[in-house]
């Protein structure tokens, strides 16, 4: 696995952890930039995008060369 594979893997676990701790918390909501959208859509965008940022982590081989 290539460090950028692994950097966009470990970045996509951040954003589903703080996805999925919108949804527990309301307040977090506040870091998710998604103008205009209520708490539960925000953290929804979140979990979407941490779970494509993870796939794209660990199917797709990004070389550093």
């Amino acid at each position: 696995m290539e460090t950028v594979n692994l950097i966009i893997t470990i970045v996509g676990v951040i954003v589903l952890l703080i996805g999925f701790g919108a949804f527990l918390n309301p307040n977090i909501a506040r870091f998710i930039n998604a103008p205009g959208a209520g708490p539960r859509l925000k953290a929804f965008i979140a979990l979407i995008t941490g779970i494509i940022l993870i796939l794209i982590g660990l199917l797709v081989n990004i070389p550093t060369n």
